[in-house]
């Protein structure tokens, strides 16, 4: 590449500070005299680095213990702000509220919902459980309390779907940012809509040097709390997460969360566990320790029960050769060590990247094979799905050409598809995007058919007629582009060009995209996944 990667790096971090998160307020507690507030980042950094990573998880009693109250004014009582007024909690599992205490042998009480689940106090911690509740936008109190006084209040607790939001800057990047780009069409926010935010960002770890090299137990950053959908903290929040928060329970009904854990400019061996990036070979990051970003702001959530996760993650890897041919196998590794540690074999929904304008060619010179690469790990992830955006880049003359400001159409893409698999609403096979089902090579070499599923009611060609351009045949160290044809709803028949190996048939590989190069699409608007697959 000609020009620097540290000129690249140093650009991402300019649009990280850029991104910070709102300022919003404390949880609402009420304490007993002299009741500890939750301990700095500091100190939980401090105290998780000591502690063992992998402990047992204290147990419900059996029947219901005496619960007495003595007061002590020494005695703490301690949550986690994973927890807080305005949260929502998953519904249709065990709820799982987990806090620490300095009186080992004493009960914690909790009350949700007309229920009181107990927990006994091991080594310094505790886990009240309640059982699954169904889905309600009706507020409710959860009251946490200790014998020797303590009482927390967490109010405004609705139960419905905790969806993850991980990934880059154009997964943090907020609405406020995006405002010019969006010509004064700004979504209606709504402080009484089932939606609530907690957004986190990067800017706490740059500006206090946190390394966080071992799992934290807290978020990092003390500002991070949860909160309504007002339009301080949905200006403030994630573009992409609320509008997809906002589509999903307009289409179900069902109260949604969105928890954002991007890292604007991160590199994905700071956002995984570091064992991970260690298995992937992945050398120093930049930012933080490497996983220093999986340790402030995700391991925080281990424990919690949540709904999927959502992936915007690439560009980074998109700069070298190496990080970008080798992607598939990082983020395959990203999701199994995630699902490990979380406990859950989560639906996870990974957005192919986006394209740039001309000027990223200097700086994401290989966000192309990014793309492919992703396309490729659908085969190697379980319960994984893979989204679009490369149609959806910044128009021309917008100021950043790095985060588009079309994030609506891309979280309503992203809706839609969860909608359809998730929750039965819709037809997966209308919201998914076109895929490669089958690749023939014909008898005389000289033409290769690709048969398409989820083709949407149809294929077709933004050229206006049957011809198709974004076809490349060959092989990964050198592909041609090839003439191609609909020859009906859903096959696309094309032409090997001369000198070209036959090995491998990829599309969507031009590194800056648009309607002249890339031109298939479904008749309900979906652009087919840049793919790259191997000719039988």
């Amino acid at each position: 590449m000609k020009r620097s990667t540290a000129a690249v790096l140093a650009l991402l971090l300019f649009i990280s500070a850029l991104t910070g998160c709102a300022e919003t307020p404390a949880v609402t507690t009420e304490t007993a005299p002299e009741t500890t507030e939750a301990a700095t980042a500091e100190e939980t950094a401090a105290a998780s680095a000591t502690e063992e990573e992998t402990e047992e998880e204290t147990t419900a009693p059996e029947t219901e213990p005496e619960f007495t109250v003595t007061p002590d004014g020494e005695a703490t009582l301690t949550i986690p702000r994973t927890f807080g007024s305005h949260m929502v909690v998953q519904r249709g599992k065990d709820i799982k509220i987990f806090g620490k205490s300095n009186r080992d042998g004493k009960y914690v009480r909790g009350v949700f919902k007309g229920e009181t689940a107990y927990s006994k106090v091991e080594n310094g911690k505790f886990t009240l459980t309640f059982p699954p509740k169904e889905a309600s936008a009706e507020p409710d109190e959860m009251v946490i309390e200790d014998e020797c006084g303590n009482v927390i209040r967490f109010e405004d607790v609705l139960v419905g779907d905790v969806w993850i939001l991980t990934g880059q800057s154009n997964a943090a990047v907020t609405l406020s940012y995006l405002r010019a780009g969006l010509n004064g069409k700004l979504p209606e926010l709504d402080e009484n809509e089932p939606v609530r935010l907690l957004m986190q960002g990067v800017d706490y770890f740059l500006n206090n040097k946190l390394k966080a090299k071992e799992p934290m137990d807290d978020f990092a950053d003390p500002s991070v709390v949860w909160t309504r959908e007002t339009k301080q903290a949905g200006m403030s929040f994630s573009a992409l997460g609320l509008f997809f928060a906002k589509k999903v329970t307009s289409l179900t009904g069902v109260p949604v969360g969105v928890i954002c854990t991007a890292a604007s400019g991160a590199q994905i061996q700071e956002i995984m566990p570091k064992e991970a990036a260690k298995k992937c070979k992945l050398g120093a990051s930049l930012k933080v320790a490497t996983g220093g970003f999986y340790n402030g702001m995700m391991a925080p959530l281990e424990g919690m029960a949540f709904a999927g996760v959502v992936f915007f993650q690439g560009e980074s890897e998109g700069i070298t050769y190496n990080t970008a041919l080798n992607f598939n196998t990082y983020v395959t590794e990203y999701v199994s060590s995630v699902r490990e540690r979380l406990g859950y074999d989560f639906p996870f929904y990974q957005i192919q990247l986006s394209s740039y304008s001309d000027s990223s060619r200097a700086n994401f010179g290989y966000v192309n094979i990014v793309r492919l690469k992703q396309y490729e790990s659908l085969s190697s992830i379980t319960n994984g799905y893979l989204i679009p955006s490369y149609d959806l880049r910044s128009p021309d003359k917008y100021v950043d050409y790095m985060h588009s400001p079309r994030k609506e159409e891309l979280g309503d893409r992203v809706a839609l598809l969860v909608c359809a698999n998730e929750y039965g609403i819709g037809s997966a096979e209308d919201y998914s995007a076109p895929v490669p089902e089958e690749v023939k090579l014909s008898e005389d070499g000289l033409t290769v058919t690709v048969k398409f599923k989820y083709t949407g009611g149809g294929l077709v060609s933004k050229s206006g007629d049957s011809t198709v351009k974004g076809f490349f045949i060959g092989n990964e160290k050198k592909r041609k582009a090839a003439e191609a044809e609909l020859i009906s709803d859903d096959t696309v028949l094309v032409h090997v060009p001369e000198g070209a190996k036959a090995e491998n048939v990829a599309y969507g590989f031009d590194l800056v995209i648009n309607d002249d190069n890339t031109q298939l699409f479904s008749k309900s608007g979906l652009p087919v996944l840049a793919f790259s697959e191997n000719i039988k």
